[in-house]
């Protein structure tokens, strides 16, 4: 089993330090909580690598019931490191706040001034406007109206008093000097080939058939603006510095009749104040996994499945391993490639120091539920047919993408076809199911 760590909340008191005192206090008087008291707080883990300290503000008077906030309760996350506010919940969206602490969703301009106050981003050069209704108000992190890729988020959402019930921001934002202006100038000569090039077959279930459903689709890719004959793609930009890709199948000769032993895993989320002051809670996820240490880890791997899959030799390859919540995570998919975008996949917990697999996921009775799916019939479209129909539906996104080695953006091209794929069967153009 995988046993994630939460820590018991804590409550106010004596052994405080000075920090989280200056925060909590720092937090009654931006929020006007004079007619609050902190319930409880904890300091838990969000974005891989940042600590917020998380208050449970209640109405005075008011108790927990069976240990569930009451409406009208507050959530609020602080970044410890930045200071800044980063989410606020009002449970069951019951906002008893003055009404002047937030602004309301019909005053756009006041609503933009407030997140520049509370996130110090500045609208239009760091982030912008991509939705908003009566219920919700959405920017993205963008330079200069470009999007950030992978790039931040905040939402903010209202209840049917229009009043505040929920504020998030997420994810990374650049300011000027991260970025070198340069115009963007791919052209379609340079995409299309590329694009034909990333037209592949998938399948997908269909419900209303029972059957899995050819499709053609073109894989999304980044093009840099600069390096036009290049591409980068995405599992390199949304995974951290420690990711390295491998393809080794894995065999071997007698199954084991040892039993694997699973050990837990303690994926730790809360942490108490003191690992947290002390820079103890946190471990570097981005320092690289050597060759030498891939080399040790193979055998272990192949001894955990010779042990829990007996009859798979050669049937499982090796595809990554990166460093998550202090260990190391290696994915297992089947040594032979699939067109279906649903496939049996195994996730491995390696412990860094001693290299041995401490404990694996194995999703495949998720699967279940397709294996009375009929196969897909056989393909009547040719890929270069279907790539010059796709390449009408083809979007190419000037976006500034991330570079974890030097901290800074390049300007590159997001190509995808979006929701639009083509039929195998029949050549028909298809929506995909979001």
């Amino acid at each position: 089993m995988l046993y994630f760590n939460h820590s018991k909340s804590q409550k106010r008191g004596i052994d405080m330090y000075p920090v989280t005192e200056e925060l909590i206090e720092k937090t009654r008087e931006q929020f006007q909580l004079n007619d609050f008291y902190l319930e409880s707080y904890d300091f838990l883990l969000h974005e891989e690598d940042k600590i917020d300290l998380s208050m449970t503000w209640l109405p005075n008077g008011v108790i927990k019931n069976d240990d569930l906030n009451p409406d009208g309760a507050i959530v609020i996350d602080v970044d410890i490191e930045t200071q800044k506010w980063i989410h606020i919940v009002f449970v069951n969206e019951k906002n008893l706040l003055p009404a002047e602490v937030f602004p309301q969703v019909d005053n756009m301009e006041a609503m933009i001034e407030w997140v520049e106050d509370l996130t110090q981003l500045e609208y239009g050069r760091q982030f912008k406007l991509v939705n908003e209704t009566k219920e919700r108000i959405a920017f993205h992190a963008a330079v200069d109206n470009i999007r950030l890729f992978p790039g931040g988020t905040i939402d903010i959402s209202f209840n049917e008093d229009g009043l505040l019930s929920s504020f998030y921001i997420q994810g990374m934002f650049a300011d000027e000097s991260q970025i070198q202006w340069e115009p963007f100038n791919l052209v379609d000569e340079v995409i299309q080939p590329l694009a034909k090039q990333h037209c592949k077959l998938i399948e997908v279930p269909d419900e209303s058939s029972a059957a899995w459903k050819p499709l053609y689709v073109i894989s999304s890719f980044l093009v840099p603006n600069q390096s036009s004959d290049a591409v980068i793609y995405f599992d390199k930009i949304e995974n951290n510095l420690s990711y390295k890709p491998l393809h080794t199948i894995l065999t071997w000769q007698e199954p084991s009749i040892e039993k694997f032993e699973e050990k837990e895993i303690d994926l730790k989320y809360s942490f108490t104040e003191e690992e947290v002051f002390q820079k103890r809670a946190l471990q570097d996820n981005n320092l690289p996994i050597s060759d030498e240490a891939v080399e040790e880890i193979l055998p272990e791997i192949t001894n955990m499945l010779r042990m829990e899959f007996p009859d798979d030799s050669g049937l499982w390859r090796l595809t990554s391993v990166k460093r998550e919540r202090g260990y190391i995570l290696a994915r297992l998919d089947p040594a032979e490639a699939t067109p279906k975008v649903i496939y049996p996949s195994l996730m491995l917990w390696i412990h860094p120091e001693t290299l041995k697999v401490e404990n694996y996921m194995d999703p495949s009775s998720l699967l279940e539920a397709f294996d009375f799916f009929e196969e897909a019939e056989a393909v009547k479209i040719n890929v270069e047919t279907a790539a010059e129909r796709l390449y009408e539906y083809m979007e190419v996104e000037p976006v500034y993408v991330y570079d974890q080695q030097t901290k800074m953006y390049q300007l590159c091209g997001k190509v995808t076809s979006g929701a639009y794929a083509i039929d195998a069967i029949t050549g028909d153009l298809s929506i995909l199911d979001s």
